[in-house]
């Protein structure tokens, strides 16, 4: 049994209480200001970073006891404490009780990897994706027989061999690839007649 004099005791806690001190603090600055379009666009800014804050809690049960995990996100994916809430932290950096260990996959050279890479390409999924799928879109389309996924020219009776998902490694079909590697021109393009 721990207690508050174990240096670990509330460990899963500490990040979600820096986040709310700080906001707390931001919430009091901003009540200060004079009432009018700035302090009103302060404490809706506060209030949504609260919004965010909210659904990526610690969960407790009714007896008092912690999960160890945000109520929102997967340990596997997000860790503890989750992503959102060390992002959260992270606003606030410069504060003397920061814990830079947080936010070490992204601040930290020798630590970074996929996170970073992802966020500092300022796009969201959808738009990485559709600069890629819309284009092949034009050219295929995926079909499903009993042996797994394949690829269909749109244009000819061309197509690739069925694939079977790997299993749990499965993003998106690997026959998407496999297309532009097999069926790089289409013949039927190439003798098509324009259209006027």
């Amino acid at each position: 049994m721990t207690g508050p004099d174990d240096p670990a005791w509330r460990w899963e806690f500490r990040c979600e209480d820096f986040v709310y001190a700080r906001l707390a603090e931001a919430q009091h600055a901003a009540e200060q200001l004079p009432p009018g379009p700035d302090q009103d666009t302060e404490l809706n800014r506060i209030d949504s970073l609260y919004l965010i804050a909210a659904d990526h809690n610690i969960w407790i049960d009714a007896s008092g006891q912690s999960a160890g995990r945000c109520i929102t996100c997967t340990i596997s994916g997000s860790g503890v404490p989750c992503q959102t809430i060390r992002g959260l932290a992270r606003l606030f950096r410069t504060h003397p009780d920061y814990t830079p260990a947080w936010n070490e996959n992204i601040d930290d050279p020798k630590q970074r990897g996929a996170t970073y890479k992802d966020y500092k390409q300022r796009t969201t999924i959808y738009q990485r994706r559709a600069a890629k799928l819309l284009p092949w879109y034009d050219r295929f389309d995926l079909q499903r027989d009993r042996d797994g996924e394949y690829w269909q020219c749109n244009t000819c009776p061309a197509r690739g061999e069925s694939l079977r998902p790997l299993l749990g490694s499965y993003d998106y079909p690997h026959a998407i690839d496999d297309a532009l590697k097999q069926h790089p021109t289409c013949p039927a393009l190439e003798t098509k007649e324009p259209t006027l």
